[in-house]
């Protein structure tokens, strides 16, 4: 087997980095067979400089980001971004805080330095983030009549950094590709449709969305893929789908992943008024 390079990305928001990296060359010397570069971020307590990270972790490839932080906004916005840019990356600190929580049954108690909001809002934003992310490209499907807001739509079309966008709003999202009928989960049709969006974008834009993703990749740019017949194909699937759900369509080729969930948020809101009246 041939020697892979890659580089691991370390943040933390203190100027230490003793149990990050600790944990971090354990997981790495289980691929002893691979050389790694150790680039370290110390004392990142901006949403900011979080972004700025994801864009350098982005240019480089193979790579993991792994960040520490106590710092709600920091920490959502690695999430996010690295979401956004499809980036692989690790939060080292909530899932310990969360677990010892639920194990203690009490709420934890954070240094004044720190921005971590202790309210019921905070634990239904983590629990909406973590559904997200655990739901993305569905991957659960026992989660349907649990969710808020269900997303449909072909591959790069926001439904990722919309989900988690809207997660941070505190709304359960699944979302779901719709690349054939086999995509579908077999029960999608027997939840109500009021929770259902639908995403479409130009057949032009996403042509050019997916070759571009496939360059970074290093994949073949002239791939089924990113093939603007098989791309107009698809989304004459994912139309008639939609069609057939009955729910909202949303174009998304000239919106960026806010404006777009400002909208979603507008239209799940009126449903579940007139569902009340």
């Amino acid at each position: 087997m041939s020697t892979s390079n890659y580089t691991i990305y370390l943040a933390s928001d203190s100027l230490s980095f003793l149990e990050p990296e600790s944990i971090t060359k354990l997981a790495a010397s289980h691929f002893a067979d691979c050389r790694y570069e150790l680039i370290k971020f110390p004392n990142v307590k901006t949403s900011q400089k979080a972004a700025e990270i994801v864009q350098q972790v982005k240019r480089s490839v193979p790579t993991l980001l792994v960040f520490s932080t106590a710092l709600t906004e920091v920490r959502d916005t690695f999430l996010i971004k690295s979401l956004e840019a499809n980036v692989q990356c690790i939060d080292l600190l909530s899932p310990v805080i969360k677990s010892l929580g639920q194990v203690l049954k009490r709420a934890p108690v954070y240094n004044i330095d720190y921005s971590w909001q202790l309210s019921d809002e905070y634990y239904r934003r983590t629990h909406a983030i973590e559904f997200a992310i655990n739901n993305d490209d569905g991957k659960s499907l026992n989660s349907l009549q649990k969710a808020d807001i269900i997303l449909i739509g072909v591959s790069r079309t926001s439904k990722t950094p919309l989900s988690i966008y809207l997660a941070y709003h505190s709304y359960l999202v699944i979302n779901i590709p719709l690349v054939s009928e086999r995509s579908i989960p077999q029960n999608f049709y027997r939840v109500s449709s009021k929770k259902v969006i639908g995403l479409t974008i130009n057949p032009n834009r996403l042509n050019e969305i997916r070759t571009e993703r496939n360059t970074a990749m290093g994949l073949n740019t002239e791939s089924s893929y990113s093939d603007l017949n098989n791309i107009i194909n698809e989304l004459e699937f994912a139309d008639a789908i939609m069609k057939k759900v009955g729910c909202p369509i949303i174009d998304v080729t000239n919106n960026a992943v806010e404006e777009t969930a400002e909208k979603i948020m507008k239209l799940i809101n009126i449903k579940r008024r007139n569902s009340h009246e």
